[in-house]
């Protein structure tokens, strides 16, 4: 190990010990310091891991949660970043705070979730075992303005690691159409059954051919533009998963068992997930933790315990009102949320909606106008709006039908906890990833002592 690299991951440590006894979050200055000293660090302390790597526009998070989960159940450590920290700073915190100042590794596995612009980068120099691609949807078009911007980063990522097995989606023809770019082997993960029995219809009018521009025809459709694709003009057509899930059973509030087909044989799993994206996160999970060798029944065992990441369907108890944090990042993942929540017993009395527009949100926030709010909204429904860009939401709320003397604005977290304790009955927040982050610093602070950040 050179004498940069042992600097780097010293200066890492010790910049990640002060800020952790400050109270910081520090997953991304650590990294980004490390990477000053050596800016082949990654590509250092990557040799010698059997990495899996997770990228995609929805379910990254999720599905890296369920797959560092497994293996820490079945081998007992991981790399990881609790925090789901997917640049290229926080991957080399990741492997920094894995690794001795000698760069010896503490962990043989390594668990790690990229944005998908970041694959140009950690790809060549993690060169995984497996990379999985959950979905390609559009999102932040400041970053990503096209369908294919995203898809085509992971391509060139893709070519610089040829030994890298591909878990794909099958039912994205964007994901799907990768494999048409590149010769590594391929696994294939979907769904043949509806996610839902009386879900909100939020398919796009027409979804065009990402290869040739023709308006596609569905055999079967799960949500937004996924399902059992082809193209009369050009022929590109869903191709049969090898792990796909067959039919959702014992449906309970916030766990089902899903029955997979896997290589022809059926398999159950319980898992502790209810929202038709989520099933596709196990299923992709499931396929990626046996395609990188993870014995199947240890998956199983595994995926049934799995616990969600901060801010994704994590509840606290904010001086006996249940506060349900849900985060939105797309108008097909926000949709999602819709499904599920109408797919309960009954609405959301109470709103929390919270936007904002940092650049780990996108910068523009036009995509909440084609969110099915409608379906949420009912003469009793109380909102309160907040976040920077608070009056958008108001705005499009009230267009949705909410009364507008039932909508409030608070701007203040704090506030916004102390609003929320003095309601007394359930409440959904709704936010995206900036203001999420924000009113969950608030809970923490009284309600959690311990954060997620915690090693």
């Amino acid at each position: 190990m050179s004498v940069k690299t042992t600097a780097a991951i010293a200066l890492c440590q010790a910049t990640y010990g002060v800020m952790r006894a400050l109270g910081r979050t520090a997953r991304a200055l650590p990294g980004k310091l490390a990477l000053k000293v050596d800016p082949d660090l990654i590509r250092n302390l990557s040799q010698g891991h059997k990495t899996i790597v997770i990228t995609g526009t929805n379910g990254k998070t999720t599905t890296t949660h369920m797959v560092q989960q497994a293996i820490i159940n079945a081998y007992g450590s991981a790399a990881y970043d609790p925090s789901s920290t997917n640049l290229a700073q926080g991957i080399a915190t990741t492997l920094c705070l894995d690794s001795t100042l000698t760069g010896q590794r503490k962990s043989d596995w390594a668990v790690i979730e990229s944005d998908e612009g970041a694959t140009k980068r950690l790809l060549p120099a993690t060169l995984p075992q497996v990379l999985v691609v959950t979905n390609l949807y559009r999102d932040q078009v400041d970053r990503y303005p096209t369908w294919t911007t995203a898809r085509d980063y992971i391509i060139q990522a893709i070519k610089s690691s040829p030994d890298t097995t591909l878990v794909l989606d099958a039912d994205c023809q964007v994901t799907a159409s990768i494999a048409r770019a590149v010769p590594n082997k391929v696994v294939w993960f979907g769904m043949e059954c509806a996610p839902y029995e009386d879900g909100v219809a939020d398919f796009d009018e027409q979804v065009d051919c990402v290869e040739c521009g023709a308006p596609l025809d569905f055999g079967r459709r799960s949500f937004a533009h996924l399902g059992e694709f082809s193209c009369p003009a050009c022929g590109y057509s869903h191709r049969r998963a090898d792990v796909a899930v067959i039919s959702v059973s014992d449906k309970q509030e916030k766990s089902c068992t899903l029955t997979l087909r896997v290589h022809e044989r059926e398999v159950q799993l319980p898992v502790n997930v209810r929202a038709g994206y989520d099933i596709y996160n196990a299923v992709a999970a499931f396929a990626g933790l046996v395609t990188l060798g993870v014995p199947q029944e240890q998956v199983v065992e595994a995926l049934g315990h799995f616990t969600h990441a901060a801010h994704r369907f994590e509840i606290f108890d904010v001086e006996g009102t249940q506060t349900r944090l849900l985060l939105m990042k797309n108008t097909a993942g926000c949709n999602q949320l819709i499904n599920m929540l109408v797919s309960e017993e009954e609405l959301p009395r109470n709103l929390v909606c919270l936007l904002g527009k940092e650049i780990m949100d996108g910068l523009s926030t036009e995509w909440i106008q084609d969110v099915r709010w409608e379906k949420l909204i009912t003469p009793q429904t109380r909102v309160i709006v907040g976040g920077p860009c608070h009056q958008d939401m108001a705005d499009r709320l009230q267009r949705a039908g909410v009364d507008p003397a039932r909508m409030s604005v608070q701007t203040d977290y704090a506030a916004l906890v102390a609003q929320i304790a003095a309601l007394g009955e359930p409440v959904t927040v709704i936010a995206n990833c900036s203001t999420i982050e924000a009113l969950r610093l608030e809970l923490v602070k009284k309600y959690q002592p311990t954060d997620y950040w915690a090693e």
